[in-house]
């Protein structure tokens, strides 16, 4: 039930609190933004979101821990991805006149996002000693 309870914790972490923290104008109403860089941040609030209500439907609905774990896991995996690229593609975990809170001199979004990618992992491990299995979620 623990395993519940910490997946259930990690899907709030990649789909809620997102959508709270990144409607404003640093983010999503930002008017420096161009606007398709805009529609690009409603779409991934929205599918965040309509991940974290399906995973929550399987998870507390159907029994799936494995398969919503995997799910809330892919969530924090994605702003890992994304932060590890930002050479790439010119991105900075803080916007300029953005200041952002810091946890052990980490940028809080990161802190937070490693932290759930970590504490989703975990749970899995956990999951498949218990014999748990995606492929059994899939079945």
């Amino acid at each position: 039930m623990m395993t519940k309870y910490l997946t259930t914790i990690c899907l709030v972490g990649g789909g809620v609190i997102p959508l709270l923290v990144d409607v404003n104008t640093s983010h999503l109403l930002n008017p420096s933004w161009d606007s398709h860089a805009r529609l690009h941040e409603a779409w991934r609030l929205s599918v965040n979101l309509l991940i974290f209500f399906f995973a929550i439907y399987l998870l507390w609905s159907k029994n799936k821990e494995v398969l919503a774990a995997s799910l809330s896991l892919c969530l924090h995996f994605g702003f890992l991805i994304a932060t590890i690229l930002m050479p790439f593609y010119g991105g900075e975990l803080v916007g300029e006149g953005n200041p952002e809170p810091e946890i052990f001199d980490i940028p809080i979004g990161l802190f937070m996002f490693s932290s759930m990618f970590i504490l989703q992992a975990i749970t899995l491990v956990v999951l498949k000693r218990k014999g748990l299995s995606l492929s059994g979620d899939l079945s």
